[in-house]
């Protein structure tokens, strides 16, 4: 059980590893795609708004990746997603 345990880890974390540098890059194309109006950004008044909204939308496109939409383990896999987010 041990075992299986350290082998989800190491694959879970390759996967995110690699999930993070695709992620770091789709910064600055979100940032030099013109769909955020830079000039209206206010550091002092709601200064994480915008890289909020950055980080969500990277994050949520990230994860279509990896939610198996069109296999025969969607089903699956949106469950088990389900369950395993009621315990993070």
């Amino acid at each position: 059980m041990k075992d299986k345990k350290t082998q989800i880890k190491k694959l879970a974390l390759e996967i995110l590893k690699e999930s993070y540098e695709a992620q770091k890059k789709k910064v600055d194309k979100a940032l030099n795609s013109k769909c955020i109006d830079i000039d209206a950004w206010d550091e002092k008044n709601a200064p994480m708004i915008i890289p909020k909204c950055i980080a969500t939308a990277i994050l949520i496109d990230e994860s279509r990746q990896f939610d198996g939409a069109g296999t025969s383990f969607y089903k699956e896999m949106k469950e088990e997603v389900k369950n395993i987010g009621y315990h993070l």
